[in-house]
Parts: C-alpha cells; structure tokens; sequence
C-alpha cells in the first residue's frame, strides 16, 4: 500500500501554470478602469505558495524572476515590478511567520496594507526615475487585491488538493 506521504507531488506541478496565468492576467489589456484597478494576481500566486507550502523555499528568488519577467513583457522600468513584487513576499513571509494560522479577514488586511505601502514605494521610484505621475489612486488596486485574496487562496487549495500538493494544515500546524 502506498502511504499518503509517499504519493505527494509537488507544488512546481501547481505553480508554474498559475503564474503563467498570473501573468496572463497582469498584462490582458482591459477597459482603462478596470486594467487602473486590477489586483496583483501574480503576487497572491507567489503569496499563496510561500505561505501554504512547507517545501518552497525559494520564494523571493522567484518573485524576482517573475517580477523582471512582468517589467519585460509591459515595458516598465526593469526591476520596478520585481522590487514590488518581491518586497510583498519579503515582509510577509518575514514580518507575519504564522501568516497562514490567521483568520481570513486577517489576511486580507495584512495582504492590502502590505500591498499598499509596497506599491507606494514603487511609484516613489517610478516619480523620481520620471516614468509617473501625480495619481491618487493606489487605495483601490490595493483594496481589490486584498478582496481578491480569499478567492485566490480557495482556488489555489481546492488545485491543491485536487493534485495532491502538500500544503499547512491550519488544524495540525503549530
């Protein structure tokens, strides 16, 4: 008989399709209000996995990556995307280590303000480089994303569980 251990697979499996979606939908070209406020759909990808996942251990290398790969495919100032990107996962993941015993509201709450100061952080750059402008509108981008969270984290752990990818548990965690 084989044990349930034994017959995991892993989370690349799972991974590497959603940030190609994630991708996808970072770059589809919308209405102009909606691609305004469209939620960081790659960030709560990589959110998901370094949070749920007991063997990703590379987390901020691969959001870099994927940040570098999103500032090539929609021509912004190389590295901007990938420092927003990455800068999300790093204080999460750091500054939130039980991040997946919270209740969901939690999480959406440290998802938006974490995602808000971030992407503040990106236009400050992106200000001083010349490439923005005076907008007021970081509240909402960072609003969705929060909203966005729970809908990506049961998504994810339905595919989790659907192709058998070890994932925390919050009932036997620590």
């Amino acid at each position: 008989m084989i044990s349930s251990k034994e017959n995991k697979n892993s989370f690349l499996l799972l991974l590497v399709p959603l940030l190609m979606i994630g991708m996808i939908l970072q770059i589809v070209q919308l209405p102009e209000i909606v691609s305004q406020n469209r939620p960081d759909f790659l960030m709560l990808f990589i959110l998901f996995f370094a949070v749920q996942s007991r063997k990703f251990t590379y987390t901020l290398e691969i959001s870099w990556v994927v940040g570098l790969l999103l500032d090539l495919t929609t021509g912004a100032p190389l590295g901007i995307n990938a420092l927003i990107i990455s800068s999300q996962i790093y204080l999460i993941t750091t500054q939130f280590k039980n991040f997946h015993k919270y209740v969901m509201f939690q999480q959406m709450i440290i998802v938006g303000i974490v995602n808000f100061l971030v992407c503040i952080l990106g236009y400050w750059i992106e200000h001083i480089i010349g490439q923005a402008y005076f907008e007021m509108q970081f509240l909402i981008p960072a609003v969705s994303t929060a909203l966005f969270w729970p809908f990506i984290y049961i998504i994810c752990a339905i595919l989790c569980s659907t192709f058998s990818i070890e994932i925390y548990d919050k009932e036997k965690a620590d």
